[in-house]
């Protein structure tokens, strides 16, 4: 049985994932999310966007949160991160200037943090693995951003650190929060009771008319590194691409469907809109094939394109219906349909609500594999795509020596590596 089987909910397992999840609680109730009124302390390290919108989540999730530590790079960046949790969750954030760490070290100071019991790792996913493992080497129980890596070098790093978490007997618990919410629960057990028949094809989308978030336009003062972390989704060496960083969510779902990794792909991709040496080295779209051992295929798309028709989530084909899922709904269209008549959620609150509770009831909750094995599809993908050619799982995982990790982690020169050209980029 592989991981994905494993996780699969079944119709024994349902109503107690359910319940685990808070499904339909739009805020917490006192109780609901987590037992016993232990104090559990956490330590932020990243402050941007996403990552203070997960503390958020966090510190709301159960009661006797507290966030006692806070690391970045950029003492701006922290100074936002402490403004926005002090307004939306108050009395939770007891971080004194003391607690306070910046620089690429940071986040060893955090770790030596006694008093700590969960380190949540918000930066950029490229320095992600290597923070990883020190995490667990360091007895923290874990919340990790997705993805967990950029390149298979750091999918094999995250593996181990995985391992040594489920042997430490710590939780681990990943960004891939649709696993939790209500809709997407719902409808997998939909599937798995048959009523889409069997599966045929699978679709993986993230077609986005969006401005990066991330950008900004380059300051004087700034070094190659400063502007590349300050603008990090531009760059794949730290983001691993959009159809890595954002994609992800996605390939994970039809990954959990499937109940397996794929084996082969083949993708292409490129730059037509975003051109200019200001949007770092990445694609601005991308299409890829995936292939599963039992011959399942799997369509993956995924732009960053203004003024284009958009379109977010998974299509599930099966031999009598179709299922459509996203982040407010699921439906099922063909001989027996079916509709999610309860309110959606993104499972954030839920997600965060069962990390604590695990870590109080000594109940660890392991989903690096997971985490893994959706990154590394993601990143087999990209592969392709930069490169033109057609790539093997199990190549990818065992054989590929890619990493794309800079020589040093440090404020000043960094070149920016060329942009993939399909056909003349190697296969590493």
């Amino acid at each position: 049985m592989t991981t994905g089987e494993r996780e699969l909910v079944s119709r024994r397992q349902f109503g107690k994932v359910m319940g685990a999840a808070g499904v339909g609680l739009a805020m917490p109730a006192p109780g609901v999310f987590a037992q016993g009124s232990d104090k559990v302390r956490v330590a932020m390290v990243g402050a941007g966007q996403r990552g203070t919108t997960d503390a958020v989540y966090c510190l709301k999730s159960a009661p006797g949160v507290e966030l006692v530590a806070i690391a970045d790079l950029f003492q701006d960046k922290v100074d936002a991160a402490l403004a926005k949790l002090k307004a939306e969750v108050p009395g939770k954030v007891n971080v004194p200037p003391s607690r306070v760490f910046l620089g690429f070290d940071a986040y060893k100071k955090v770790l030596a943090l006694d008093d700590v019991d969960l380190v949540m790792l918000l930066t950029p996913p490229g320095f992600r693995p290597e923070m990883v493992g020190a995490a667990v080497d360091a007895g923290k129980h874990l919340f990790v951003e997705k993805p967990g890596a950029v390149d298979p070098v750091g999918i094999r790093a995250l593996l181990d650190a995985a391992e040594r978490a489920r042997q430490k007997g710590l939780s681990l618990v990943v960004g891939t929060q649709q696993r939790y919410a209500p809709q997407y629960l719902q409808l997998m057990q939909q599937i798995r009771d048959g009523r889409i028949g069997d599966l045929t094809h699978l679709e993986a989308l993230w077609i986005g008319d969006m401005e990066l978030w991330h950008y900004h336009d380059r300051q004087p003062a700034w070094s190659d590194m400063e502007w590349q972390v300050r603008c990090w989704p531009l760059f794949t060496w730290l983001s691993g691409d959009h159809y890595v960083e954002q994609l992800v969510h996605n390939l994970d779902v039809v990954n959990w469907v499937a109940g397996a990794t794929p084996v082969v792909c083949q993708g292409l991709g490129g730059r037509q809109v975003r051109t200019g040496p200001q949007f770092g080295n990445i694609f601005d779209h991308f299409s890829v094939r995936y292939e599963y051992a039992n011959g399942l295929t799997m369509f993956a798309m995924a732009t960053q394109q203004r003024g284009i028709s958009t379109r977010v989530g998974n299509v599930i084909h099966g031999t009598k219906g179709t299922a459509h899922v996203d982040r407010a709904t699921a439906i099922i269209k063909g001989e027996k349909p079916w509709e999610f008549d309860g309110d959606g959620s993104s499972g954030d609150l839920e997600m965060h609500g069962a990390l604590i509770r695990a870590i109080r009831e000594k109940k660890p909750i392991n989903e690096g594999v997971r985490l893994a094995e959706a990154t590394m599809t993601g990143i087999m993908g990209r592969m392709s795509a930069y490169t033109g050619r057609a790539l093997k799982w199990d190549w990818a995982m065992k054989a590929s020596k890619l990493d794309l990790r800079p020589a040093r982690y440090e404020m000043g020169p960094l070149p920016v590596e060329p942009v993939a050209i399909p056909g003349r980029t190697p296969l590493i």
